[in-house]
Formats: C-alpha cells, structure tokens, sequence
C-alpha cells in the first residue's frame, strides 16, 4: 500500500482546485449522443470457424439518461473485424432513426464487408454505434486512434444491466472448464499499467465456485466460470486484499466483474472503503488464454480517480 497516499493525495488536490482554466475550449466541445448496442438474450454469443449461419440479433437503445438528442439525424451500426492483420471497420445498416430497434444479423455479407467469406480462429467481431449529426459530421463508435467511444458511461444500467457501448463476437476456440487443469487455470503473467507506473508479474488463476453478488439481466448462471485472480497490483497499488475475481460467461464469451472491496480505506475512515470499481473494456480470447480488462479505485459518495489497466496471458 506504500503508493495508496500519493495518489490520494492527488485525487483529494484535484476534488479542491475547481476555479482553473479548462485545458480545452469548453464551447467547441462535440456533444454526442449515447447509445447502448446489446446481443439480445438467448441468440449465439460466438462465432464458429468457417461458418456464417446461426442467430445473431442485437438490439440499439438510446438511454432515457441521454436526455435530448434531436441534434442527431441517425445512427449507424459499425461493424469492426479485429484479425491478424489489424482492426477495420465497415458501416453495415446506415440511416437507424427509431429506438429501441432490433436487427438480425447477416453474418456472411457482414464479412463481405471486409472482404472475406466467413470467420477464422482467432478473429474477432464488434457491433458498435456511429452517431450522424444534423450537420453530417459523424461520432465514430470506433476508430484506430481513439478505440470504442462512449466506454466511461459503464455505469449506467440498462433494463437491469450494465450499459454496453458494443456487441462482441469472438470466433472461438474451446473454453476447458475443468476447475483444476481448465483453459484460465494455473499461473499465467499479469502485464499491469496506469498513470502511477507498469508493471508485469506472476500471478494464480484458479477456480471460484461462487456466482456474481448480481447476475446481469439475461445471463444464466449455469454458464458462468468464476475464476479468481491472485495476487492483484501487489507492487503499485498494494491492496489488503490480494484477489479480484471475475467471471466468464461461456454463452458469449465475455466477462462479468463486479465492483470488489480492496480492503483499504481512506483517512482512517471505516466508511470510506476504497473499491476496484468499473470495471470496463473486458476481454477474454480462448485461442490466446488472454483476458484483458481496465479498472480504477473508488470511494462511494467521493468518486473514483484513473485507470489501471490488466493484461493476463501464458
């Protein structure tokens, strides 16, 4: 815990200097408009090797948080092929104007957007949101320089889930769910980076039979693998707490982590207890053994302060 009081330190200066200049003209600011992009329940979450049949529906909602939003035209549903040669991306139903609004997906002229005939092992395919502006300036959902838009609004929840800023579909290998020799079982190295320095270690991955304080709406929890995770930024942030656990839903392929106790507290105050809190950009790839997620620390009702990011791989 020997950094804990430096960034504190920091995030308390940054909560009691309010009357500074922006680093930014505050009036040129784009505005944009949220809109949550969801793989509807009970439709395929992967994508098999060579083939393009199956049901894939998702669903586009504009969060009643969102508030006005009649500065936007439409919307766009952006397709983005992550594969060996890098990620693209390709808009494949143009001109959306009515939400809450379902789409079944094409699989086969979706990847003849890109040129290719069907899925391979190890690719990787996101459904995301452009925004089209009344002016004809478009908000890319995705681009190479800046990744997925809109991935801070996290916390808002959905008809009873968490909002979702993409649909991903991982054209997948096995997932081994054995407890003790499984897939995410055994120790693997823990590439670790934030504001505060990078690191790299060892840690254990072993098997959680508990399920998630709460279970996403449209999530069966017969398909949920806790997998727990340990020890957790033993050297730059030094947490009591050693574990984080997270889930893999084997349904679709990806992850589900709740916000977890660190064990510290700040200034002494038991209240105040410092949690790993939104957790967000969550990924798991079963050909590379490869889970990939980004967190910060937390204090309910004071806020939460940077961004730690965790690589686990072989």
């Amino acid at each position: 815990m020997k950094k804990i009081f430096i960034m504190l330190s920091l995030f308390s200066i940054a909560f009691t200097s309010c009357d500074v200049d922006m680093p930014y003209p505050i009036d040129k600011v784009t505005r944009g408009v949220v809109i949550d992009v969801s793989r509807i329940a009970g439709t395929d979450g992967v994508l098999a090797d060579g083939l393009t049949t199956g049901n894939y529906r998702i669903k586009m909602t504009i969060p009643p948080e969102q508030g006005d939003y009649s500065f936007m035209k439409c919307a766009q549903l952006l397709a983005v092929l992550e594969d060996a040669s890098g990620t693209t991306s390709a808009v494949v139903i143009d001109d959306i104007t009515n939400f809450p609004q379902e789409f079944t997906l094409n699989i086969g002229e979706v990847y003849s957007k890109f040129g290719k005939s069907s899925p391979s092992l190890g690719e990787t395919l996101y459904f995301t949101a452009n925004v089209v502006k009344d002016d004809g300036s478009v908000i890319p959902g995705w681009t190479s320089y800046t990744g997925f838009n809109n991935v801070m609004f996290a916390g808002w929840i959905i008809e009873g889930r968490a909002f979702s800023n993409r649909v991903r579909y991982a054209v997948a290998c096995n997932l081994d769910k054995d407890p003790n020799d499984g897939t995410f079982i055994g120790t693997f190295i823990c590439d670790e980076t934030s504001p505060y320095g990078d690191d790299s270690y060892e840690v254990t991955l072993s098997f959680n039979p508990g399920l998630p304080p709460t279970i996403p709406a449209g999530v069966t929890a017969a398909n949920l693998v806790g997998i727990d995770i340990t020890p957790f930024s033993p050297n730059v942030w030094e947490p009591t707490y050693e574990v984080v656990t997270i889930w893999i839903n084997t349904e679709d392929q990806t992850l589900i982590i709740p916000d977890q106790d660190s064990g510290d507290i700040y200034q002494g105050n038991p209240n105040n207890k410092i949690l790993w809190y939104n957790f967000r950009s969550m990924t798991v790839n079963t050909c590379t053994r490869t889970i990939q997620f980004t967190t910060q620390p937390y204090i309910p009702g004071v806020g939460g302060w940077s961004a730690f990011t965790f690589t686990i791989h072989p």
